[in-house]
């Protein structure tokens, strides 16, 4: 079979190679009924179809001709290489009437448009891609572009289906069953043989071994086959047999060429000789890093993840707003259920919104994954498909649990999902991962920030609960200065550890200023630094997204609605509905009650110091839209529930500014009810932005609400605020007016 070291005779049957039962069929062969083309099979016997009629082309010298012509489909073949094809040793005297015959002959079996006739020669009327021989070779090319990568074995598999034997098999031609044919098995033999490598890169050597020991069985002198052979038994844990087969191909060379096997199986012999192949029993992985100290609250969600994966749950997505402690409940968790997980816990920081620009990719995560399960370096895959599929066979079987830390997205997180239902994995990221709900069934559990009992149970555990009993009222008002988020709070409690003589009044006091300026609460560690962690959420929103964090810094809060929002930003409504769900996903808004937003104070404060700092002119367009939406909707309201009040009619609104179009008394109701604070805050805001005129208008509308509900307390204050900013305006007219609503309301009350 061999002249020399792995050189196989073309008359080998070359189909003795990896049966592929996975490969995909060839889409080009007879079987294609939708295809009326020519096609024609040249590795195995000779082959030729139209469509899905096969032809039959009886004649040597007229299957030779087709061969010949078909090895060049859509290119020309001289009448000369026609002539050498058919009579290689003897030419006719008159060649080229010869071969004129031999065509005409041919065109009857084929059909009369199959072969044409063109300057120089002939060319057959085939699609390349229809001629299994040049398929063979694009795929082939395709496959070494894709180096290291599963297309590459996905384009070898397609590639070595399409042989069915000895290529040119029954073709008494030497020209095409010499040198073509030998260079066809040669080129085969190194794709089956790279195949192989691919295949024991994904750790597939289990499936591999059977096929491998065939095809080395089949060749005995190819020294390749029989190096991953030796290597394939030697992963499988069968030394004793990889020795043996060792030896077998020894003597065979010694007998046959009188030569030794080459280095590199004699060094794959001595690896087996120190059982180095023999895949190593890996310790238990534990990769948690330490859980947090003085950890705090959280039981409900402990609980509920304890019942998650109790149940049919395979993955769990933990997601919440920055700083609100999505870490350390997961890791509190998870060494509380380490027994749960026997074969091991294995933890990787994807560093999605770390301080860091660049993520850690799924590529270079696998590696340590890989490497914790007892896989050695050299064994993993280049290619990040090759080692993701890795990694799920090594979890094959395995009951473990794999928390993957801080995520920016779904696609950071895909390829490090085991296959295998025993294993549970817990993701943890700012954004909510629907696309991990919708397409891989995870649950999702969102932290908000703590209860006000938690916080101080946090504190406690910190300072210890004498110190913060000193001074409950000191200790309530930085729970609420810290936003009851848990960042927040550790890092007040980390001052006041350091500070053990200071009481709980000053810290508090020192805190105060957090209303203005996050900088109190810097840290020299960007990780915890709350400005920082706050803007590495902020900095992965597109731009129109952040422009309406920014200007949601202008509501006076504490909540607002959608309709708002729309005037806040000069937008309409579905663009701010869409943009909504970017923020809300980015948990830096949350959806309080449907339909109205907010964001804690702290992420308030960010934002207040964005809006500072960007386009002044701009944030103050806002402000006077924010305004006139309230006036303008009020004024309507107002008269719905009372369409006698003595008002004063606002101007016309400012630009995209989108007052609500409320029906009915009743809708005017709801609404008040809604707005009833926010609109208080509207009348500070606009009086200390010196909108004086705004001030009487709203301040009027909003007396009739008032009026309706009996709230004494509120009207006095709205009447006091009127007065003042109708005197400050000059507005006399309105004073009056005011006066004169004053004194009407005391007669129907009775003052």
């Amino acid at each position: 079979m061999s002249d020399g070291r792995g050189t196989a005779h073309a008359g080998e049957r070359p189909s003795d190679g990896p049966a592929l039962g996975s490969a995909p069929a060839a889409d080009h062969g007879p079987g294609n009924l939708e295809d009326h083309g020519l096609r024609v099979a040249l590795l195995g016997p000779l082959q030729v179809w139209r469509g899905s009629t096969a032809i039959d082309v009886s004649s040597n010298r007229l299957r030779t001709m087709l061969a010949a012509l078909a090895l060049s489909a859509s290119n020309t073949v001289t009448v000369e290489q026609l002539a050498f094809a058919l009579w290689p040793d003897d030419p006719p005297a008159h060649q080229r009437r010869s071969v004129q015959t031999y065509v005409s002959r041919l065109r009857r079996a084929l059909g009369p448009a199959a072969i044409r006739t063109v300057r120089g020669g002939y060319r057959l009327d085939a699609d390349p891609d229809d001629v299994d021989v040049l398929r063979f070779h694009r795929l082939l090319a395709r496959a070494a572009a894709s180096r290291g990568t599963r297309a590459e074995r996905e384009q070898l598999e397609e590639a070595l289906a399409l042989w069915r034997g000895a290529p040119f098999g029954g073709l008494p031609s030497s020209t095409l069953c010499g040198p073509k044919a030998v260079r066809l098995v040669e080129q085969r033999l190194s794709a089956v043989e790279r195949w192989i490598d691919l295949g024991l890169a994904e750790g597939r050597h289990n499936e591999l071994v059977a096929e491998v020991q065939e095809l080395a069985l089949r060749h005995p002198l190819r020294e390749p086959l029989w190096e991953r052979l030796l290597l394939t038994l030697g992963r499988c844990g069968r030394q004793a047999e990889a020795l043996a087969m060792y030896e077998r191909l020894r003597r065979r060379l010694a007998d046959d060429l009188g030569v030794d096997p080459s280095p590199e199986l004699q060094r794959r012999h001595l690896s087996l000789l120190a059982d180095e192949e023999r895949p190593a029993t890996s310790p238990t992985p534990c990769m948690l890093p330490v859980a947090v100290a003085g950890f705090a609250g959280r039981d409900d969600a402990c609980e509920r993840m304890d019942r998650l994966f109790d149940g049919d749950t395979r993955i769990c997505v933990v997601s919440g707003t920055a700083g609100v402690g999505k870490t350390a409940l997961v890791l509190h968790w998870a060494h509380r259920a380490r027994a749960h997980f026997p074969d091991g816990q294995l933890y990787v920081d994807l560093r999605g919104f770390g301080p860091s620009a660049a993520a850690t990719s799924s590529h270079d995560a696998l590696p340590a994954l890989l490497t914790a399960m007892g896989v050695p370096p050299q064994a993993i895959p280049a290619e990040t498909r090759a080692r993701a599929a890795l990694y799920r066979t090594v979890l094959a079987g395995k009951r473990m649990l794999v928390v993957l830390d801080d995520a920016r997205d779904a696609e950071q997180v895909r390829r490090l999902l085991p296959g295998d239902a025993g294993c549970a994995v817990v993701v943890t990221s700012r954004q909510g991962l629907s696309s991990l709900v919708a397409s891989e069934g995870a649950a999702l559990l969102t932290l908000d920030v703590l209860t006000r009992e938690e916080a101080r149970d946090l504190l406690a555990r910190r300072l210890g609960r004498e110190r913060i009993a000193t001074d409950p009222a000191a200790t309530d008002e930085i729970i609420e200065l810290c936003a009851r988020l848990p960042l927040a709070l550790a890092i007040v409690a980390g001052r006041a550890v350091a500070r053990p003589l200071s009481p709980m009044a000053a810290l508090a006091a020192d805190l105060r200023r957090v209303r203005d300026d996050l900088g109190v609460l810097a840290t020299k560690d960007s990780l915890t630094d709350m400005r920082a962690v706050l803007a590495r959420s902020y900095d992965a929103l597109p731009p129109d997204a952040a422009r309406l964090f920014r200007l949601l810094a202008v509501h006076p809060g504490p909540d607002v609605g959608e309709a708002a929002l729309a005037s806040l930003a000069g937008l309409h409504a579905p663009q701010v509905s869409e943009l909504l769900d970017t923020l809300l996903d980015a948990h830096l808004v949350s959806e309080t009650v449907p339909s109205r937003f907010s964001f804690h104070e702290l992420l308030r404060t960010y934002a207040r110091g964005l809006a500072r700092a960007g386009d002044t002119s701009a944030h103050r367009r806002a402000v006077l839209r924010t305004i006139e939406h309230y006036l303008h909707t009020t004024y309507r309201a107002a008269l719905l529930l009372d369409p006698a009040a003595q008002l004063i009619a606002p101007d016309a609104p400012a630009a995209k500014v989108r007052p609500e179009h409320l029906r009915d008394r009743g809708q005017a109701q709801a609404w008040f009810r809604a707005e009833r604070v926010v609109l208080f805050r509207v009348l500070r805001l606009a009086m200390a932005e010196g909108l004086h005129p705004h001030v009487v208008r709203l301040a009027l509308a909003v007396t009739v609400w008032c009026d309706l509900e009996g709230d004494e307390q509120g009207k006095t204050a709205l009447e006091i605020l009127a007065l003042e900013a109708a005197g400050r305006s000059g507005d006399h007219a309105a004073r009056g007016r005011q006066q004169l609503h004053e004194s009407g309301q005391a007669r129907h009350t009775g003052r």
